[in-house]
């Protein structure tokens, strides 16, 4: 049952023109912003800290230049749509008439993102290792943020994996308190304006929070060692915290009223 759902979720998904609109955004966006990084030269952590590019580190600054457009734009398009839209535009209505759990079809609906977004993560790091090796220069060793700590081909791999993992984990805890925003706010635009408040406003209420907006230069500065506030714990209290009450409040709603 919980499968089924799953497909039937995963199909309307892919039917609706924004994620296949998303989808060639993105490519396009990985695309320029490889000519871009290839003309640069230089890989930027900040407004100070530069190194050369080269094939070991380009997936690293590939990450950096799209990553704005998966937490500000295409990710929450996505799961506002399909959170929201869904319900807003009626389509909700007919999936609910059948004899299923609400809280099921929120899991797989969160789900089936989670596996969006997780492809737009593993294109953008299968694009960037592909492109870096095949179009700039190798280097025995190199550096990122902290120059006192060098890597190998190896040992590069493994550092920029780490990082696309770390953005992935902040992915899904904007997913789960997407998701919430989605629920408690009636309308596509208001969802959107009310993610957008809360990425922003975290700035404020809290540094440890401040990776839902500044993703890349809290992955650069947690895997250089360089980082002074706790990530782990607020990151995961934010989604589950997200994920816990939508799937609370999706259980208790009348959603085919």
């Amino acid at each position: 049952m919980m499968l089924a759902m799953m497909l039937s979720d995963w199909e309307r998904m892919w039917r609706r023109k924004k994620t296949l609109v998303s989808l060639l955004i993105f490519a396009l966006i990985i695309g320029l912003d490889c000519l871009f990084l290839s003309m640069q030269k230089l890989g930027a952590f900040d407004n100070v800290s530069t190194v050369p590019l080269v094939s070991e580190n380009f997936a690293l600054f590939l990450l950096k230049e799209v990553s704005f457009f998966l937490v500000l734009i295409i990710g929450p398009m996505l799961i506002i749509d399909s959170m929201n839209g869904e319900y807003t535009s009626g389509q909700l209505r007919m999936v609910l008439i059948r004899p299923v759990s609400f809280a099921k079809l929120f899991l797989a609906k969160w789900m089936n993102l989670a596996g969006m977004l997780l492809l737009f993560t593993a294109v953008t790091f299968v694009v960037g290792e592909a492109f870096g090796y095949a179009f700039l220069p190798g280097a025995d060793t190199v550096v990122f943020l902290n120059p006192e700590q060098q890597y190998g081909p190896i040992g590069a791999f493994i550092y920029c994996l780490k990082s696309y993992g770390l953005f992935y984990l902040i992915l899904l805890a904007q997913l789960s308190l997407t998701s919430l925003i989605c629920t408690l706010l009636p309308g596509v635009v208001l969802s959107y304006l009310g993610w957008i408040a809360v990425a922003a406003g975290s700035l404020y209420v809290s540094d440890s929070l401040g990776f839902l907006l500044m993703g890349m230069s809290t992955i650069f500065k947690l895997t250089a060692g360089l980082y002074h506030h706790p990530f782990y714990l607020p990151l995961l209290v934010c989604l589950g915290f997200g994920f816990a009450v939508t799937m609370g409040l999706w259980q208790r709603r009348g959603w085919t009223k």
